[in-house]
Parts: C-alpha cells; sequence; structure tokens
C-alpha cells in the first residue's frame, strides 16, 4: 500500500498562525504607540506652556502698560484740564495752587511766576468759572517717552464782575508729561472748530 503523500500543515492551521503573528504584531506596534503617548502627553504640555508665555509675554505686556498709560493720562489729562479752567475770584490763590499741582514743565513755571497777577486780574475781574467735562479721549500716547495728548471737551459756566452766568462749550488739547508725580498738563490750548 502506497501511503497517501505527505502534505504539510493544514491550511487553517497556516492562516490561525498568520492571524496569531499579525494580532502579535498589532499589539507589539500598539505598545509602543501606547507608551510613547505619554511622553507625547508631556511634550503638549510644553508647547501649550510655552505658547501661553508668547501669549501673555513681554509684547502683551506692553500692550496692557500702553492701554494702562493711555487710561491714566486720560483721566490725569481730564481732570488737569477741568482744574485749568475752573476758577472763583473769592478763592484765586487756591485755585491758582491747584494749577500748579497738576502742571509741569514751562507751563508750570508759567502758572507759577505769574501767579501773583493771575490773582490780581481775577479778583479784579470777578471771575468765576466752573468747568466740567463733557468727553475726553486720548489722541496720542508714548509711553516709553512719558508722552501723551488728550482732547477734552467742556461745558464751561462763566461769570465776571457779578454779570449774569454763560454757558461755554470748548474744545481743549492739553499734551502730558509723566513724572514722579503721575501725569501733568505741559501744554494746554483750544482747539479751533472745524479741527
Amino acid at each position: 500500500m502506497t501511503q497517501p503523500p505527505r502534505r504539510g500543515p493544514g491550511l487553517p492551521l497556516v492562516l490561525a498562525l498568520v492571524l496569531v503573528l499579525a494580532a502579535a504584531g498589532f499589539l507589539v506596534w500598539a505598545g509602543i504607540g501606547w507608551l510613547s503617548a505619554g511622553a507625547d502627553v508631556d511634550r503638549a504640555r510644553q508647547d501649550l506652556a510655552a505658547a501661553k508665555a508668547r501669549l501673555t509675554g513681554p509684547g502683551d505686556a506692553g500692550a496692557v502698560a500702553t492701554k494702562n498709560a493711555r487710561d491714566e493720562a486720560r483721566k490725569a489729562g481730564q481732570d488737569a484740564v477741568v482744574v485749568m479752567n475752573t476758577v472763583d475770584y473769592r478763592d484765586a490763590d487756591a485755585a491758582l495752587g491747584r494749577w500748579a499741582d497738576v502742571t509741569t514743565g514751562s507751563l508750570h513755571d508759567e502758572v507759577v511766576s505769574s501767579h501773583d497777577q493771575s490773582v490780581q486780574a481775577i479778583e479784579n475781574a470777578k471771575s468765576v468759572t466752573k468747568a466740567k467735562a463733557i468727553v475726553a479721549a486720548v489722541q496720542a500716547v508714548d509711553d516709553r517717552a512719558g508722552t501723551a495728548t488728550v482732547l477734552v471737551a467742556l461745558q464751561v459756566d462763566v461769570e465776571l464782575g457779578g454779570a449774569a452766568p454763560t454757558t461755554k462749550y470748548l474744545r481743549i488739547r492739553g499734551t502730558l508729561r509723566h513724572t514722579d508725580q503721575g501725569w501733568k498738563l505741559d501744554g494746554l490750548g483750544q482747539v479751533p472748530v472745524g479741527q
């Protein structure tokens, strides 16, 4: 009798072996991916922290500083312009003292040097002016140079020599300089209509 020819492992056994090897390969690949994912998460956290630092870093701090300088200059400029347009002849000396307090540079020098003559002129005219800011805006600010320009719209009630009060509306441009005591006016002028 002849023996049937010997066959190799059967087809089902080969398929099973291929599937086992494929599954083992997949498990090795998935295991390596899973182990390296921890490093990717750490790297992603580091990248996120670096991006956050760039967003809130010196550039952003500079923008915040400029915004703060703009806000401070607007408030100080508005207040100073109101002070410079408010006087009462019964208390002229104190009013001019307030003018000196809110000014710097050549404007301050002018207020101080003409103090006595200004008090005399205000008292002689019996001047009473009360200014109120309607709106104020910063036209320009350079926080590095410590300079700013503000525009202030004022309502000024004026009474001269006991006459009936009149109301004036003024547009004032003030230039400011940042000093050790904060923002101070160093220039003041009326903005003509049409500008």
